[in-house]
């Protein structure tokens, strides 16, 4: 009978006329950066001289390819093509720009030439055999890219903001900039739930219970065994979130 109630409501409250024409608001950080860049990296340096790309998580979001610039679906039509991926599926794509940068290095003359390394590069240049050659370089460089995802309050009961950290463990390394883009994703409207609860009040209450979601209202009901009297109850709920952070 409960859920019954909570699908006649489901369906009125779909089958409600329209009263006024909802209006789809593009992000400001979208209007800003729909053409993959994002600018707005924070520079830091921790104690053993790396530098960190600090960047909002938020920028970039955007709700359709239509957003777009034709330059960057371009770009997301090349990944998708060598992914092998369809656009549903791609959820966020970035692009990192990164420099390494260096003088004075000492070489060490060799049998064939001369040569650096060090932990992270190995540079050789092979001399020519006869004077008519022009000789060539060897290089290998091991990067190792570190990326982390992580949040934040500013205050204690402040909302959470959300960070995306990114650096070279060579410091010799910087990242100049980034191209991002990120999908909305979106939360389905409509939710069904079904758990097996338990709550106390003056007494202790096990059972099963079940619930409707639709949007920020959630209809709920189930049957509790009562602990002291020892029969079963039938629970009746309605909730309505005040507060999402």
């Amino acid at each position: 009978m409960l859920m019954g109630i909570a699908v006649c409501f489901g369906y009125w409250y779909f089958t409600q006329p329209e009263t006024s024409t909802i209006k789809t608001v593009i992000p400001e950080e979208a209007e800003k950066l729909v053409n993959l860049e994002a600018d707005r990296i924070n520079k830091s340096i921790d104690t053993k001289g790396f530098e960190h790309s600090v960047m909002d998580e938020v920028t970039n979001i955007v709700s359709s390819v239509t957003q777009l610039d034709d330059s960057s679906r371009r770009k997301l039509d090349s990944v998708m093509s060598l992914l092998r991926i369809e656009r549903k599926q791609l959820k966020e794509y970035k692009q990192y720009t990164v420099t390494w940068r260096d003088s004075v290095l000492k070489a060490v003359r060799t049998d064939t030439g001369f040569k650096y390394v060090d932990k992270w590069a190995s540079i050789e240049f092979v001399s020519p055999k006869d004077s008519q050659g022009t000789g060539h370089f060897n290089f290998n460089y091991n990067a190792e890219l570190n990326h982390a995802d992580y949040w934040k309050r500013t205050r204690i009961m402040g909302k959470k903001k959300h960070y995306i950290d990114f650096w070279v463990s060579d410091n010799r390394a910087t990242v100049n900039g980034v191209k991002r883009v990120k999908f909305e994703v979106k939360e389905p409207l409509f939710k069904v739930d079904f758990n097996a609860s338990t709550f106390y009040t003056d007494r202790l209450n096990i059972g099963l219970d079940g619930g409707v979601n639709i949007g920020r209202t959630r209809i709920g009901g189930g049957y509790f065994y009562d602990m002291v009297d020892e029969r079963w109850r039938p629970l009746v709920s309605i909730k309505f979130k005040l507060i999402d952070f």
